[in-house]
């Protein structure tokens, strides 16, 4: 397939067997890579405030496989998921999270 520009489509594949024509449909999914996915510049840190951690996704689909996640270090933050969303086409959005500024952040 070559320059698809449907989102989500069924493809219809023929075969036959037995002198039969027979027909299945395959479901084709679409998928794109966001543009850009962008951390939000922090400010520094006061250890023992809360800051506002904002990730925008540019231009990706479908958004309902789209998973993101905070780490700080190996411990992760926050996950955010979209399975419950289903629009096909391409989507900006942005992800936030609270965190509390902690000592070992330093660096």
């Amino acid at each position: 397939l070559l320059n698809v520009t449907l989102w989500n489509s069924s493809i219809l594949g023929y075969y036959t067997c037995n002198q039969e024509r027979k027909v299945v449909t395959a479901k084709l999914i679409v998928y794109r890579v966001p543009d850009s996915v962008t951390l939000e510049e922090i400010p520094p840190l006061e250890v023992g405030k809360s800051y506002e951690l904002r990730c925008r996704v540019t231009k990706v689909a479908p958004i309902r496989n789209v998973t993101v996640i905070f780490w700080r270090g190996d411990e992760i933050l926050h996950t955010k998921t979209f399975e419950q969303r289903q629009e096909d086409e391409l989507v900006t959005m942005w992800v936030t999270h609270q965190v509390m500024a902690q000592q070992q952040d330093d660096g």
